[in-house]
């Protein structure tokens, strides 16, 4: 059966941050939000279950402008956590642009994936949109010249692995006013359709079909087109879903970068085209909006039905990979594979599956199951060199 809702604790919190979990707000989202504040009693866990979500700016930014008057120190904290999002985005916009002036140089032009390109298109203030690291996307021939580059300038560079041959990422370091900025340097080959080995993630599948020029603090970085986004935005924030747990969980912010997405886009995006080819978006679009209402004059442009919102919002299922593998040593194998065998609750269901409510029972109780029990098969035989 499902975990057990906390309506007066966490879930309160959840139903919150998934609320505002949105650039712009509009009447019908102000109405319900003031409802909510008006109802709510979990003042003291709020900040930190926000800071978790990356969600503290714009939950503040919302109850804001709702005019909606909450408890004094909640106030100052979630300020304060926006006051430091917008210092910590500040220095990577400015890293930002002294790595695109180090590869322009060198006729290097990566894509700018999430982060800041969707603070700068999608939120009112980019500070809104918390950024925690830069992700570059190359081509394959530039990523190890992009690499040395960095190196050459003094960034610490790390490897997945001890070997500096061409691998499917790195991570480059820079110590800039006392903040220690993240970049993530990726790459694509577009002939390879799985993930294994050094072999480039499917996740940023087709991302440099339609670069679009943007601008950050007067510079020009290029950045994958709406549709493209919008493809890898569900995916990524699937596959975190996939791996999430209450302590690292996928988090409401990627929630709010597709709404504020659709939202921007949803009269050129290719509805009908999308349904037929990725019918688990529309049904993912469903889950997330019937916890946010979509603004009136898109009601009818987005293609959605009104759902109830299911039932386990931000829970995960106890065992792996939630949890990690070793903890069988722990717990005791019986009760490791007992775990294995809760099913996730109907949210996790319904968004990582992208399916209608009809088939979640199937899902849980059959799919989920199987799933789980191939990976742990394939993870075993990886690591006994089969």
């Amino acid at each position: 059966m499902d975990p057990k809702d906390d309506s007066t604790g966490l879930d309160q919190i959840h139903r919150l941050l998934a609320l505002c979990a949105r650039a712009d707000g509009h009447a019908a989202f102000y109405s319900e939000l003031i409802h909510q504040l008006s109802n709510f009693n979990t003042w003291d866990e709020l900040p930190a279950q926000a800071e978790l979500h990356g969600m503290a700016p714009l939950l503040w930014h919302h109850i804001q402008k709702s005019g909606f008057t909450i408890p004094k120190n909640t106030e100052q904290t979630l300020k304060a956590l926006y006051l430091r999002s917008r210092a910590y985005n500040q220095i990577h916009e400015r890293v930002l642009m002294e790595i695109i002036a180090l590869f322009n140089e060198a006729g290097i032009q990566p894509l700018l994936l999430k982060g800041l390109a969707l603070a700068y298109q999608y939120y009112p203030d980019p500070a809104l949109r918390p950024v925690s690291d830069i992700d570059l996307l190359l081509k394959k021939e530039d990523f190890l010249p992009a690499v040395h580059l960095l190196e050459d300038a003094k960034f610490d560079i790390q490897f997945p692995h001890a070997s500096k041959s061409l691998q499917k990422s790195a991570t480059a370091t820079a110590l800039r006013e006392g903040i220690l900025a993240h970049i993530e340097l990726h790459h694509y080959d577009p002939e390879v359709k799985y993930e294994k080995g050094n072999n480039p993630d499917p996740e940023f599948a087709g991302l440099d079909s339609q670069p679009q020029a943007i601008k950050i603090n007067g510079g020009i970085i290029y950045t994958s087109g709406p549709t493209e986004t919008f493809l890898y935005l569900t995916r990524h924030f699937t596959k975190h879903l996939f791996i999430g747990n209450p302590g690292k969980p996928a988090q409401f912010k990627w929630i709010a970068d597709i709404t504020s997405l659709v939202e921007h886009h949803a009269e050129e995006l290719d509805w009908e085209l999308l349904r037929q080819t990725h019918p688990e978006m529309i049904y993912q679009l469903e889950v997330f909006y019937s916890f946010t209402p979509p603004p009136e004059h898109l009601a009818k442009i987005i293609p959605i039905r009104k759902i109830p919102p299911p039932k386990g919002l931000g829970q995960y299922p106890p065992g792996w990979p939630h949890q990690s593998i070793r903890q069988w040593k722990q717990i005791g194998y019986l009760k490791f594979i007992w775990q294995i065998l809760i099913p996730p609750s109907d949210w996790w269901t319904r968004v990582y599956y992208g399916i209608s409510q009809q088939s979640v029972f199937w899902h849980k109780q059959v799919i989920y199951r199987i799933q789980i029990f191939m990976a742990i098969f394939w993870v075993t035989a990886h690591r006994f060199g089969f």
